[in-house]
């Protein structure tokens, strides 16, 4: 039994197909282009190559807001090489890298690169030499450094005091969270629950779990 980040979703202005054009599919287009993926679904819109992490977007509450970088609370966000911005607003400029916003505001870092793709998934956290080691044992992924595991791409840990999500109170809403796969469900279930995962939802398709930190994943 192994389990695998298939999907990162980001959360956007409503969650029906009928409301993808004014939320989902603006910023599902920019991802696409920007990291030289394309649409792979379009009933849930997913980008992505043949291999690879794929992003998912149409997840969230209709009342969506934007984490509103650095003071709004942001809970994950992706480390990107990329060879141009596709216009995005520049946030920040740290010189060798920069944080800019994606069309419906979800901050992401850019390193200017020949190669587009995915450098890192960075998590938010009180505490992350401690979720660094949950997720750790969660995904099988040997730690690269004390707040980094290694792999591809990296997951990362970064120290943060903003509220944590609250799955399902659409007061403290996910505004990204992970997908994971796996060959045997049961068993990554109970894995699940062995390494210190919160049960939050049980479904046909899917199950709901909560990291030490408070942040929604999926198997």
């Amino acid at each position: 039994m192994s389990l695998t980040i298939q999907n990162v979703v980001f959360a956007c202005p409503g969650n029906t197909p009928e409301s993808y054009d004014r939320g989902a599919r603006p910023v599902a287009n920019f991802y696409a282009e920007l990291l030289g993926m394309e649409i792979l679904r379009e009933d849930w819109l997913v980008v992505g190559n043949e291999s690879g992490v794929r992003l998912a977007f149409g997840d969230g509450p209709i009342d969506y807001q934007p984490p509103g970088w650095p003071g709004g609370g942001q809970q994950m966000h992706l480390d990107i090489a990329a060879p141009s911005t596709l216009g995005a607003q520049l946030l920040q400029d740290n010189g060798e890298w920069q944080v800019y916003a994606d069309p419906i505001g979800h901050p992401f870092c850019l390193v200017p690169s020949d190669r587009a793709y995915i450098r890192r998934i960075v998590i938010d956290c009180p505490d992350p030499e401690a979720l660094a080691l949950f997720y750790s044992a969660l995904l099988d992924r040997p730690l690269a450094s004390r707040v980094v595991l290694a792999g591809e791409p990296e997951l990362a840990f970064q120290r943060s005091t903003s509220p944590a999500p609250r799955w399902p109170d659409p007061a403290y809403p996910q505004q990204v969270h992970l997908d994971l796969s796996t060959t045997d469900v049961p068993a990554a279930r109970a894995h699940a629950l062995t390494v210190g995962a919160e049960p939050l939802q049980t479904g046909p398709h899917h199950h709901v779990f909560a990291d030490p930190a408070g942040h929604p994943f999926c198997i």
